[in-house]
């Protein structure tokens, strides 16, 4: 299954409640200050977030209380356009009663004459409304651009995935279906991190899990297996019984994730999906990692965010792996999993195929080298003293075949430093053995997001 990376997008930062307000100045050009808003209105609401808008433009300190008022405790977010200047006393009124990130929006002066007055002079009151934000501590993104622009539309995009993979930051509701495997203590966060990150824990138990998945009717896990069956190859060489299983456990989850609004689930993918439930839970991670729902193998949650917070920014469906390799000839590393990758990740000339586990010949897993292309790197972390930090990093997914059974990716880092030396940094530094990336160019994005959050960043 291709990738529609736009419509990815669209979906990652459609979880955003955004309000809308234009302000101007009747001492400007008032009557194209209008016709800018409206039109305004008439593009935004293609886009495919949840809107609110304040329809008439605030000119004065009563109508940004109305408006603030209106939006009061709806909104994520704030998209404040300039249609003319106007002074910072409405952004004053509107961010202390919101109390939201904004965006500032200023539009291209109209008046290309040489030697006629200013029409509107909107950049000029988006630069005083950053200046007042700035010392009140809220917030905030700037883009600059009329609505009909498509660059403006690349741009707003932008800012509304920073602030959902922000909010992501400090508020994330994650599934853990079992606990940790023994050994892999990186993968609960202590209740610091929780504390920090604002990470809520809904705790499933395997064994009524294994339960009621195996309760599924017939009539429910054939859906599953005949979509799975568009988007998977080899799935008849299976025996049927692991692809019902799959079937049954997704239905499951996909059920529990929408009752309980999870934004993730952590599974611990071994040993008891083998030997109790009869079946890998590789394809039902990778199965919802692909619909947007990241999932991370070995109940890992701080995985799941890294995950979480990548596909925030580019609307990718990231990849969590182990580093298992350093092609020093390449100047790339290795990344690798057992068999979990979302469907559309993987080479075009392949495409996703189905497979038994490499360790328990139980299936069903993804057999598939990643597709080529640009990536962004992530694991947010736990240091030593119990607080937050973050790695990140850039490289290229190579153009070669799939190196390990499972799923894997051969990726050369961005610069040009040694990357065995790297590696050595890296594992020097404690960070733990999951490691997160999506396609997309999103690393400046994820360093102003967590410096913006406080969050101690290394580079890869």
């Amino acid at each position: 299954m291709s990738v529609d990376t736009q419509t990815q997008v669209k979906n990652a930062a459609s979880q955003l409640s955004v309000g809308y307000v234009s302000f101007g100045r009747a001492t400007f050009d008032i009557e194209a200050a209008n016709q800018l808003s409206a039109e305004s209105r008439e593009v935004l609401k293609r886009q495919p977030n949840q809107w609110h808008f304040i329809d008439s433009l605030v000119v004065d300190p009563q109508s940004a209380e109305a408006a603030a008022q209106q939006l009061s405790g709806k909104i994520d977010v704030l998209l404040c356009q300039f249609t003319t200047f106007v002074d910072a006393r409405y952004i004053d009124i509107l961010a202390s009663e919101l109390k939201v990130p904004c965006i500032l929006w200023a539009i291209r002066e109209p008046n290309q004459k040489f030697g006629e007055r200013l029409s509107l002079n909107s950049l000029t009151g988006a630069n005083a409304a950053g200046q007042r934000l700035r010392n009140m501590g809220i917030p905030f993104r700037l883009v600059y651009g009329n609505a009909d622009e498509p660059s403006f539309e690349d741009s707003l995009q932008v800012a509304l995935r920073f602030w959902a993979a922000w909010r992501k930051l400090q508020q994330f509701h994650v599934i853990t279906l079992g606990d940790a495997p023994e050994g892999f203590f990186f993968s609960q966060p202590s209740a610091s991190v929780c504390r920090q990150l604002g990470i809520d824990i809904t705790h499933l138990d395997l064994n009524d899990t294994f339960q009621r998945a195996a309760s599924v009717s017939e009539t429910v896990s054939d859906v599953e297996i005949e979509q799975i069956k568009q988007q998977v190859r080899a799935i008849e060489h299976l025996p049927p019984e692991s692809v019902k299983k799959f079937a049954q456990m997704i239905s499951v989850l996909k059920a529990e994730l929408h009752q309980l609004k999870a934004d993730a689930v952590a599974v611990r993918c071994w040993p008891e999906f083998f030997t109790e439930f009869g079946a890998a839970a590789c394809s039902t991670i990778s199965a919802l990692t692909d619909t947007g729902i990241m999932g991370s193998c070995e109940a890992d949650v701080l995985g799941s965010l890294s995950m979480d917070v990548l596909y925030q920014l580019t609307g990718s469906p990231a990849y969590l792996g182990d580093l298992v390799e350093v092609r020093e000839e390449e100047g790339a590393v290795v990344f690798w999993h057992c068999g979990a990758g979302a469907f559309s990740l993987a080479r075009n000339d392949t495409g996703a195929v189905a497979g038994k586990h490499p360790n328990r010949e139980i299936g069903f897993t993804l057999e598939f080298g990643l597709k080529p292309g640009r990536i962004s790197l992530l694991r947010i972390g736990e240091d030593q003293g119990g607080q937050v930090r973050a790695l990140i990093g850039s490289g290229e997914v190579l153009d070669v075949p799939q190196r390990f059974r499972g799923t894997s990716a051969c990726v050369r880092l961005d610069g040009d430093a040694d990357v065995a030396k790297r590696v050595v940094n890296v594992m020097e530094a404690g960070f733990e053995p999951h490691y997160a990336f999506a396609y997309g160019d999103a690393v400046e994005e994820l360093a102003r997001v967590l410096t913006l959050m406080k969050i101690p960043v290394t580079r890869f």
